[in-house]
């Protein structure tokens, strides 16, 4: 994996392309598809300080200007509980995250997900956050690890940010416990194909 902090977000938008409708297409489906994956999913959420309850369906939605392809998580009325914003290297959009902020709901815990490759995090989370702080106010952002989070002003809704590693690499633990084995070999694939992506990026 790459560990290079220091790539500009002109450099990152050329990186950035269909490619990573492709990973959004397979994350998408996974979660559709395995009950075990969504639960992982949750217990991420939990971690960073967001009860969002069971997640009960996932959906694609394209939510700002540029039409970048997010994925919507549903709890069992139906109501968006969680969003989450698959990145590579690509530079975040003009709307990101403050017009997805206004999708989830004010009236019950939901969360804005950002998961990118780990060399990202360390600038792409003060950048998340001093966009949010425009609009909104940022409460109590937390930095170490790789699970950030901050509460966003005016309802329960959660800024988040992890990395590809880390999601993937518990997903897996637990659709393996779970014995889906077609979920633990769709994550597996996901997982490589990210890594090739990463090293094709750092070769541009």
């Amino acid at each position: 994996m790459s560990t290079d902090t220091t790539r500009s977000d002109d450099n990152a938008s050329k990186a950035g392309g269909p490619s990573e409708d492709a990973v959004v297409k397979a994350l998408g489906r996974i979660l559709s598809q395995s009950e075990a994956a969504r639960s992982a999913l949750a217990t991420t959420l939990r971690e960073g300080g967001t009860a969002v309850g069971t997640i009960a369906g996932v959906d694609s939605q394209a939510i700002d200007e540029e039409e970048h392809p997010s994925l919507a998580g549903l709890d069992e009325e139906g109501v968006v509980r969680v969003l989450v914003q698959p990145l590579l290297w690509a530079g975040l959009s003009q709307g990101q995250p403050n017009a997805y902020f206004k999708r989830l709901p004010l009236d019950r815990p939901a969360a804005l997900l950002f998961v990118a490759p780990p060399a990202r995090l360390a600038r792409l989370w003060p950048e998340l956050c001093r966009r949010a702080d425009e609009q909104f106010t940022i409460i109590g952002a937390t930095t170490p690890g790789d699970l950030r989070a901050a509460t966003v002003s005016g309802g329960e809704r959660r800024l988040m940010l992890t990395s590809w590693d880390a999601l993937l690499e518990f997903m897996e633990r637990v659709v393996r416990g779970a014995g889906n084995r077609e979920a633990e070999v769709e994550v597996g694939q996901l997982r490589g194909l990210i890594d090739r992506m990463d090293k094709d990026a750092c070769k541009s």
